[in-house]
């Protein structure tokens, strides 16, 4: 009980920190979520991924960094194998879940076993998913994963505590399209959550600079993310690539209000 008590006011106290800035993208406490995810639920690593219709897999935040590979190995590349993943898709339902959970009419043992000797190299084997409910066709969720028991009840009661308050932070910190319609077309161009996030700021006038302080990464970075959105927009600049995500509908700023002042800064 003590231990719950501990929980309860670490999320308390990071919800607050957070929902008193200004909402926009953060880094930081994206990496403070998942460092308090690993610390609740005794795991290893924590992600926060997005598959998209097409069944392809994106780890969008990771902690601790770099702890498991971006991109699954060759002999494992059809997320359709994925025995929590298949019970979403199969079943339609949005709560959290885990691995060990899904039943064999889902996930075979064949396929579950296929999915343990993935895993245990980085101790991964043990999953639980907590979904965010933000709306679209892609599956956008919190990954928890640890290497030796499957989750408790009560641990899985938690993760649903935690499900409607992840998912309104994830609206504060931009992490989250501002519709469904938004993340339908965004999946079509194959915009990461990073991505629109940066897009939706470059429509507020910020300057790489700027979206490098509040993302809480390198100009560099943010550059390599502009060329990233100049290319799958097939724009060249800044002010274009702002027009263009309005006429898609990936921004909903009104064109009227847009800043679209372009320094020369900006240009990776």
């Amino acid at each position: 009980m003590a231990r719950n008590d501990a929980q309860y006011r670490m999320w308390l106290e990071l919800v607050g920190e957070i929902l008193q800035q200004p909402s926009g993208p953060s880094l930081r406490h994206e990496e403070q979520l998942l460092e308090l995810l690993n610390q609740s639920f005794n795991a290893v690593c924590s992600s926060r991924n997005r598959v998209r219709c097409d069944w392809e897999n994106h780890v969008l935040a990771l902690s601790p960094r770099n702890y498991i590979p971006s991109e699954p190995p060759v002999d494992y590349y059809d997320f359709r194998q994925q025995p929590l993943l298949r019970w979403y898709v199969l079943t339609g339902q949005t709560g959290p879940q885990s691995l060990e959970r899904v039943p064999d009419a889902l996930a075979s043992s064949r396929l579950k076993q296929a999915w343990e000797e993935l895993a245990r190299p980085w101790n991964v084997n043990q999953q639980l998913s907590i979904p965010l409910q933000i709306g679209g066709g892609d599956h956008n969720t919190y990954i928890i994963q640890r290497p030796d028991r499957d989750f408790t009840e009560q641990e899985l009661d938690l993760a649903r505590l935690l499900q409607p308050i992840l998912t309104g932070l994830a609206h504060h910190l931009g992490l989250a399209p501002a519709s469904a319609e938004a993340s339908a077309q965004s999946s079509r161009y194959g915009l990461t959550l990073r991505e629109m996030a940066i897009l939706t700021l470059l429509s507020k006038g910020l300057t790489a600079e700027s979206l490098a302080r509040r993302l809480g990464i390198s100009p560099r970075t943010v550059n390599k993310h502009l060329e990233h959105i100049y290319r799958k927009l097939d724009v060249c600049d800044r002010l274009m690539a702002v027009q263009r995500g309005h006429e898609l509908g990936l921004i909903t700023t009104s064109p009227d209000n847009l800043h679209l002042t372009q320094p020369n800064q900006d240009t990776p």
